[in-house]
């Protein structure tokens, strides 16, 4: 199989709804109208209802009832809501999968994602297209599970008992997870340093030139990699620490904080 035959199978391919696609786009840009993306994401009424839930949650402490999208904005402000947005496009994007395990792999995601938010206050940067950025890192893992389920389940067991995934998916498809997201990401127009940090996310030395981004997303995933075990972040590589501008004292405190601190999203989305 080649990459491109999962992309030519258009029937099995996510689609997001087009307001979902503008707010994407609007990651690289700074006029964004706010109020006539209000009333687009209004007319999307599974996501309007996820966004209301959202603001009128405990986790934002809403003093009032929230009734519309608009007061939602002032609530949580435009950067929480489409970052709420895009997630409930993507992850509704993909159809439940047999042999996959969709709740669990969305969990793993998020847990990425808040942690990737929290580095990139640490380092400076963007912290919700680094939340976005986490979340889809590896979501040409579920494209493999829907083009090719029954080689993707024996991947996962091998996964499972210490194999290598992109190792596996290279021998046995010919391409591997990280290429299908960095090609999906592309076709969604997300900004192209989203699709860059996808694309180094396991290799960030190989990256022309370093981004924030790439090495925020490498040490979230080294941080949620490593959780069940002893981390020493002295093994983090001396371009990330000067990427993120910061030290491993500070990387372990955010990490403290974003294990303690969930985004609250995907109790919202899932």
């Amino acid at each position: 199989m080649k990459l491109e035959d999962i992309f030519e199978q258009t029937h099995k391919l996510p689609t997001i709804p087009k307001v979902v696609q503008e707010l994407i786009d609007s990651f690289s840009r700074e006029d964004v109208d706010i109020e006539s993306v209000a009333r687009k994401i209004s007319l999307d009424q599974v996501i309007t209802a996820k966004v209301l839930r959202l603001a009128n949650s405990a986790h934002f402490g809403a003093s009032r009832l929230v009734g519309s999208v608009n007061e939602a904005v002032i609530v949580l402000g435009f950067n929480t809501v489409r970052t709420l947005v895009v997630a409930s496009g993507v992850t509704g994007a993909f159809v439940a999968t047999p042999g996959f395990d969709r709740k669990g792999f969305w969990q793993r995601s998020f847990k990425v994602a808040s942690t990737a938010k929290h580095l990139a206050r640490l380092a400076r940067f963007n912290p919700e297209m680094a939340f976005v950025c986490g979340m889809i890192h590896n979501i040409g893992e579920m494209m493999i599970h829907i083009v090719a389920p029954e080689i993707a389940v024996k991947i996962d067991r091998y996964v499972e008992s210490g194999g290598n995934r992109i190792l596996l998916e290279d021998n046995n498809i010919g391409f591997d997870y990280v290429m299908v997201g960095e090609e999906l990401t592309r076709r969604w127009n997300f900004p192209d340093e989203i699709q860059s940090a996808v694309k180094y996310q396991n290799n960030p030395q190989d990256q022309p030139t370093l981004t924030k981004l790439t090495a925020i997303l490498y040490t979230a995933l080294y941080l949620v990699d490593q959780e069940e075990d002893e981390i020493n972040l002295s093994e983090l590589p001396a371009s990330i620490l000067e990427a993120l501008n910061a030290t491993p004292e500070q990387i372990a405190e955010r990490w403290e904080t974003s294990k303690s601190e969930p985004s609250g999203l995907e109790e919202i989305v899932l």
